[in-house]
């Protein structure tokens, strides 16, 4: 979105600015909400800036301590079970006993557990395992937004459309300078400038956040904030949601 020329000069010329950006910013998230809406996420790619990185598929994801695994064999009861991943990285399975399951994918462990079952069980028995984590459902706002906090997800969501699901960002937010710290970890994060989306109008474009992930809003005067300084405060305010792994 271009600004008219006669505010170059206008001494209300940045508030009139920083309206079109708001205006802008409610116009694209209610877009993109629309958008969403007929879109599925089960099996949607992450995306940063457009490039593909990893699907969220449970044939690539990897089990980790802590992931809740439901596990049912058609046809013999006896051997289904709901479980959490302990600290060994084991699951114990009626019947089957201890398997370790941290680090497998959904196959690998799937395989492992019908080699188990060959004990019991003759043929090819039909093997359904659920894998999930809890305490990854959610996605954490902080910063200059109207109300921080971790927000339940069921899937891969906009960064527009999280920042909407927090209130939006206040006044004095920096919208040029937004940071995502993929799945809490520090090591692997993105800075965006979410303003020039807005300027642009491009929403299509816009990094996509999924459970897991930090949102955080600088303010305008708070921008040089040494990152250890914030990383302390979102422990504070969130202590109870791990953001390192």
């Amino acid at each position: 979105m271009k600004f008219p020329l006669q505010y170059a000069g206008n001494p209300h010329g940045h508030a009139v600015k920083t309206l079109y950006r708001t205006v802008s910013f409610a116009l694209c998230v209610c877009f993109a909400g629309c958008m969403a809406s007929n879109n599925t996420t089960d099996t949607v790619p992450r995306q940063r800036d457009g490039s593909v990185l990893v699907k969220m598929q449970s044939s690539v994801y990897v089990v980790k301590k802590g992931d809740l695994i439901e596990l049912s064999v058609l046809g013999y009861p006896e051997f289904q079970t709901s479980t959490t991943v302990k600290e060994s990285g084991a699951i114990i399975v009626p019947l089957l006993g201890e398997i370790q399951a941290a680090g497998q994918t959904k196959q690998q462990l799937t395989e492992i557990i019908r080699k188990k079952l060959a004990e019991f069980v003759k043929g090819e028995p039909e093997i359904t395992i659920g894998i999930s984590n809890p305490a990854n459902q959610k996605i954490s706002v902080l910063g200059a937004v109207t109300r921080q906090d971790n927000y339940p997800v069921t899937g891969e969501l906009s960064l527009l459309e999280i920042l909407s699901t927090a209130g939006g960002p206040t006044i004095e937010a920096d919208l040029s300078r937004v940071r995502i710290l993929y799945n809490g970890n520090t090591n692997d994060q993105q800075e965006v400038d979410l303003s020039t989306f807005l300027e642009m109008g491009n929403t299509e474009g816009v990094p996509k956040v999924q459970p897991g992930d930090v949102v955080y809003i600088p303010k305008k005067e708070n921008i040089v904030r040494e990152f250890s300084e914030f990383l302390r405060d979102a422990v504070f305010i969130f202590g109870a949601f791990r953001l390192l792994y």
